[in-house]
């Protein structure tokens, strides 16, 4: 059976709306805390308030390069998460598909200084948790910057089809930490009663960490493999689990609001 003869599986497509819409609820919030945590501290000049907030490395007096890696990191970490959801908005690419240009050039700019900056901060300044935190730290920044340019070289060569699947894997791996975030927070909603500690040394964060970028990648991989399928089976359960995704991001997003995010300001 050819794949346009195949029949449609309107559940996929209401669960793929589903965990967009979870993942946008902490997508918002995660860059408008940012702004909202960094701008005003940066602006009264009380730098050394920008350590109210927990970093590996924060501000350091002295270092001017560290400092303004963080910062250009923190910054255009939170313009490339909302660029990259501005994409996936169908009324944007078919309404004024040059805007749609733009912003994927932009997302694309942005999306590797933000990761330069963050392998900047890793293995020049020393911002390292530990060694395992750091390998799922590199291995989703070299994985950015590879898909980046396939997006990129894809477009150029006008294989669309080619380059959405680029610039969606980019756009999930450069959403990675956030990710982190949302599935320590689900992780400590769903272990913490079991009396499992969630921490930054425990196997749970080692286990969040890697998942954070390879688990939305690997879902993306599942989501192409079903929509190629003739199999009613593996559609809909791809679907289920899709989700089941949506409603563990939408948990998790909302826990980061409430206990991680909100308190800071």
């Amino acid at each position: 059976m050819s794949q346009s003869a195949r029949p449609a599986i309107p559940a996929l497509a209401l669960a793929a709306r589903a965990w967009f819409a979870s993942f946008a609820v902490g997508q918002l919030a995660f860059a408008v805390f940012i702004l909202a945590f960094f701008t005003p501290r940066l602006w009264s000049g009380d730098y050394l308030a920008l350590n109210d907030k927990p970093h590996i490395t924060g501000y350091v007096p002295g270092d001017t390069m560290g400092n303004a890696q963080l910062l250009h990191h923190v910054y255009f970490g939170a313009v490339v998460t909302l660029l990259g959801g501005l994409q996936f908005l169908t009324s944007i690419r078919r309404r004024w598909p040059a805007v749609h240009r733009w912003i994927g050039r932009s997302f694309m700019v942005t999306a590797l200084i933000a990761t330069l900056s963050g392998f900047y901060l890793t293995w020049v300044r020393g911002s390292q948790l530990n060694a395992a935190s750091t390998w799922s730290i590199s291995m989703n920044g070299a994985l950015i910057l590879g898909f980046v340019v396939l997006a990129w070289w894809t477009a150029c060569q006008r294989d669309f089809a080619a380059h959405r699947r680029h610039a969606t894997r980019a756009f999930l791996l450069v959403n990675g930490v956030l990710f982190l975030r949302i599935g320590l927070m689900f992780a400590g909603l769903v272990l913490t009663p079991l009396g499992i500690q969630v921490d930054y040394s425990g196997w749970v964060f080692i286990g969040v960490s890697f998942l954070s970028w390879l688990g939305p990648l690997l879902m993306y991989e599942l989501v192409l493999a079903a929509e190629r399928s003739a199999n009613r089976v593996v559609r809909h359960g791809v679907s289920a689990t899709l989700a089941l995704l949506a409603f563990a991001t939408l948990a998790g997003a909302v826990a980061a609001i409430l206990f991680m995010w909100w308190p800071r300001l």
